[in-house]
């Protein structure tokens, strides 16, 4: 099954490395990249259809303006979050048992980058499995 996938990063490189991985995955119908977590946030909330939510996110943790554990908090005031399954991404995945306890019930996966064609299909195929 084709899904929806957004990418929240701050890095141009990156994005475009991630943009050639998604579209050569052949996992999704539709894909979103945004630059920041604030652009990311405000489509979210003019969402009026939970139909119209991604069905994964891949955030980046280190961000200017926004970081992906703000973005979090902010997500969870939206009703419909629950429906998102959030892989976050670092280039140094350190991350505190108070941040994973704290984010428990939104983030589905922790993944270093890069990222790589199987990497995006293992988290695809959890959400088939879901």
């Amino acid at each position: 099954m084709l899904q929806s996938v957004i990418f929240i990063d701050d890095d141009l490189p990156t994005n475009i490395v991630n943009r050639r991985l998604a579209i050569r995955s052949n996992c999704f119908e539709d894909i979103q990249f945004y630059k920041n977590s604030m652009e990311a946030l405000a489509y979210l909330q003019s969402l009026s259809n939970v139909s119209n939510f991604p069905d994964l996110i891949f955030l980046d943790i280190n961000m200017p303006v926004m970081d992906g554990w703000q973005f979090l908090d902010q997500l969870k005031t939206i009703d419909q979050h629950s429906c998102i399954k959030i892989v976050m991404l670092s280039t140094a995945l350190r991350v505190s048992e108070e941040e994973k306890n704290k984010y428990a019930d939104i983030i589905s996966a922790y993944e270093s980058k890069p990222l790589t064609i199987e990497k995006i299909r293992t988290h695809t195929n959890y959400l088939d499995a879901v």
